[in-house]
């Protein structure tokens, strides 16, 4: 009858072996710890990542109303339908002659309620010496909420957004301020905007 050769001691590491191990996995953790720094504003909490803010609670807010919300009561106009050209009509004569070339990039509507983003084109003015130069629009881009009224569709003047909401995640910064200006703007309507001007939509 054979007998197997026994296995050899298998001995724990040693305590300096187990503090340098440690070590190796925690020193990623501490450098990333060390570059990270809260920053309380009026607006919320930013984090400062290797001296940079960054609005982590806003992207993760942005992702969660992305995964949760329910647009399925909420209508994306086509352009050139009539919802989409009414809405051009009603931009274009909001303040003009300024707003004349509204050019929406979206819009969606839910019941008599609507949100356009848009562009405005315009000739703009030559540089100086008459060269050839870009064009520039006469209005920034902007968010629009419109109601529609026996009349038409009617601009809501204290729901137009416009600017940059740096360092603040975008989407979800616009949105809240949607909700806070047009207490009245369906729910839904305003989590299912998804901004698309590159400003808007970072």
């Amino acid at each position: 009858m054979s007998t197997l050769p026994p296995r050899p001691a298998i001995g724990r590491p040693r305590p300096r072996r187990r503090a340098l191990l440690a070590l190796a996995w925690a020193a990623p953790m501490l450098l990333v710890l060390s570059q990270l720094r809260l920053l309380p504003q009026d607006q919320g909490v930013l984090l400062e990542l290797a001296g940079m803010p960054v609005d982590a609670a806003g992207r993760l807010q942005g992702a969660w109303q992305r995964m949760a919300r329910d647009c399925t009561a909420v209508q994306r106009w086509p352009a050139g339908s009539a919802s989409w050209l009414a809405a051009q009509q009603a931009l274009a004569g909001h303040s003009p002659p300024s707003s004349q070339g509204a050019r929406p990039l979206q819009v969606l509507q839910q019941g008599d309620w609507l949100l356009a983003e848009v562009v405005w084109d315009g000739t703009g003015a030559p540089p100086a010496g008459g060269a050839a130069g870009p064009v520039i629009a006469p209005l920034d881009p902007a968010v629009v909420a419109l109601r529609r009224v026996a009349g038409g569709l009617q601009v809501q003047t204290e729901g137009v957004w416009s600017g940059d909401t740096g360092p603040w995640a975008a989407p979800v910064f616009i949105r809240r301020w949607l909700q806070q200006q047009v207490p009245g703007l369906p729910v839904g309507l305003v989590l299912c905007l998804d901004p698309q001007w590159p400003v808007f939509a970072r």
